[in-house]
């Protein structure tokens, strides 16, 4: 593999179709909204690609002392050929410190994405938090890296500087106030049964 992070508009469309198909709705941020914020250069939207061939993309956000991966996709037909495996590898060398959020592992799907992210390099930061109905679960590349409120508010509000596109950003998602808990939702109801 000869893996290339290109921030290119050669691959706007391919990056974009990946990016619908791989993300339910209401996980997504608006596609004309990252190609904005990434063009301030506090945030990379990237195709991946492998001798010429478009295989993935990825949107990273800096977050100061660390990066916040937030979407990462392999093409459908090149999944489970280690790509994944090799874009987080390249990733967690150019990056370091990466933090990302996970669909709370309660089906088979999900605990399989995230025991992808354990075997590599990914560790559990025991954090969880809700956005939109959505539970989610932290983790992290570096055991010591301490996850905080403000820390997990700056991966919407680094996106971008432009007033008109956090305000949208702030109404998409939960971008001023995140709850961070040392407890899944499961771990909760599982409690209380």
């Amino acid at each position: 593999m000869n893996l290339l992070y290109i921030n290119s508009q050669e691959y706007k469309d391919r990056i974009e179709e990946l990016y619908l198909e791989s993300f339910p709705e209401d996980e997504r941020f608006p596609f004309w909204m990252l190609e904005e914020c990434s063009k301030e250069n506090n945030s990379d939207l990237l195709a991946i690609v492998d001798n010429g061939v478009f295989v993935g993309m990825s949107y990273i956000v800096n977050c100061h002392d660390a990066y916040y991966l937030m979407y990462l996709a392999v093409e459908p037909n090149l999944r489970n050929k280690n790509y994944g495996s090799h874009i987080l590898m390249d990733l967690k060398e150019k990056y370091k410190t990466i933090f990302l959020s996970i669909d709370e592992p309660i089906n088979e799907l999900n605990i399989r994405r995230k025991n992808f992210y354990l075997r590599n390099g990914f560790y559990d930061t025991n954090k969880y938090y809700e956005d939109t109905g959505v539970n989610y679960e932290v983790l992290c590349t570096n055991p010591e890296y301490e996850i905080t409120n403000e820390n997990m508010q700056m991966r919407y509000t680094n996106m971008t500087s432009n007033s008109e596109l956090l305000s949208i950003i702030a109404n998409t998602f939960n971008a001023d106030y995140v709850n961070l808990k040392n407890k899944s939702v499961s771990q909760d109801i599982k409690q209380h049964i």
